[in-house]
């Protein structure tokens, strides 16, 4: 009888620790980011209990919060005395992704639309920006992407002016460490944009496919980029020119914790984890 209780007393013991621990796992933001910083900012991310995003704090006098319904959500952005601003972006999801997005501000609203192919990766990102003014549209972008696997291998934009003359075309070609990880959307949240990661790139339109909110531009990917080559045509003068270049980023460049998650880019920017 005494093994009987003694076996009792310590299964409920041990289911007790395990519901505690069980609890302490699933409170909101485990296992996400925490938090981004440099010498130029420091952003803090906040998470539901059901581990998504719902708000960044970028200063204290700027911050976003995101609202979810039945059919999307919704990001505003706030000043310093939380006060709601102009600038804000609604999206429209459909089987867990995005499949528009509107982003409205003081001056414009650029309307997106987006494409998967049947492994849930995104196929192709458009963009139309329009003056709030009088609804004129302004330019507009294509991008299309191509992927190996989950990891996007070539970026192709392309983008029109408002009588759709076509303007400027930008190529990117990205290669990856095999071995090394970077953050997705799904470590910040956010795993709207279909089954592997993809950030918009910049590229001077005032826009980007898709649209990426995160701290100082930094895109979700599945694996750490190796290199970045690119090429640009735009007008000039009525004729077409060209520019290009390589960015490169050494294995010294991505640090990790204990745990195989990023923690430090370039030993400037620190990336920390709930």
């Amino acid at each position: 009888m005494k093994c009987i209780l003694l076996f009792i007393g310590i299964t409920c013991v041990t289911l007790f620790f395990s519901c505690k621990k069980d609890k302490n796992d699933s409170k909101a933001g485990n296992g996400r980011i925490a938090g981004i910083s440099n010498p130029a900012f420091s952003h803090t991310y906040h998470y539901d209990e059901q581990n998504r995003l719902v708000g960044i704090d970028y200063s204290i006098s700027s911050k976003m919060k995101v609202a979810y319904s039945a059919s999307g959500m919704v990001l505003q952005w706030y000043d310093g005395t939380d006060s709601p601003t102009k600038m804000r972006t609604e999206m429209n999801v459909v089987d867990g992704k995005v499949t528009d997005a509107i982003e409205i501000n003081d001056n414009f609203s650029i309307q997106h639309d987006y494409n998967y192919d049947s492994e849930g990766r995104m196929q192709q990102a458009r963009a139309t920006k329009r003056s709030v003014q009088n609804n004129q549209t302004v330019n507009k972008g294509e991008s299309k992407f191509t992927w190996n696997g989950s990891l996007l291998s070539n970026v192709t934009l392309q983008v029109w002016d408002a009588n759709s003359a076509k303007t400027d075309s930008i190529i990117w070609d990205m290669s990856y460490y095999e071995n090394k990880k970077y953050f997705t959307w799904d470590d910040v949240g956010f795993s709207f944009f279909g089954k592997a990661p993809v950030g918009g790139l910049p590229n001077g339109m005032g826009w980007r496919l898709p649209v990426n909110f995160l701290s100082e531009g930094y895109i979700p990917s599945s694996a750490a980029v190796k290199e970045i080559n690119r090429k640009s045509f735009f007008k000039q003068n009525g004729q077409w020119q060209m520019s290009s270049g390589k960015q490169t980023y050494t294995e010294a460049y991505y640090n990790y914790d204990a745990r195989g998650r990023i923690n430090n880019l370039n030993n400037m920017t620190t990336i920390v984890w709930n």
